[in-house]
């Protein structure tokens, strides 16, 4: 169970790291997500993540819904995160869930990170 699961170096885990990310990345909104990025150049790796890959956090608020509409939420972008984490560039990554975004799947939440991993890397360029 443990190698399917989405290793801690690869979330955001502190507060300050969050926000960070939100006050100086920049930031997009695409259907039920919006995402705020900022590029890992000059930042050590963390451990055990190969050559650079991303660190995402993910945010559900409680105008969303109940709580288990929000952890339902929370656990479709944890999976689309941990099968697309390869493909994302290597920048943090905090991701809002909208209210919309009860409604996808875990399939619609894979899909707006390949959007997403496109974009961040044409704007990183």
């Amino acid at each position: 169970m443990a190698a399917f699961a989405l290793p801690k170096s690869a979330r955001l885990r502190r507060r300050a790291e969050y926000l960070a990310t939100r006050q100086e990345g920049k930031s997009f909104a695409d259907g039920p997500l919006v995402a705020s990025y900022r590029p890992r150049d000059g930042q050590p790796t963390r451990s055990g993540i190969p050559g650079g890959v991303a660190c995402v956090g993910l945010t559900v608020s409680s105008k969303v819904g109940e709580a288990v509409t929000r952890n339902r939420i929370k656990r479709r972008l944890r999976e689309a995160v941990r099968l697309e984490l390869a493909q994302l560039p290597a920048v943090d990554l905090v991701i809002v869930a909208r209210a919309s975004a009860a409604q996808a799947s875990v399939a619609d939440f894979r899909a707006w990170l390949r959007r997403a991993a496109g974009r961040i890397a044409k704007e990183g360029r």
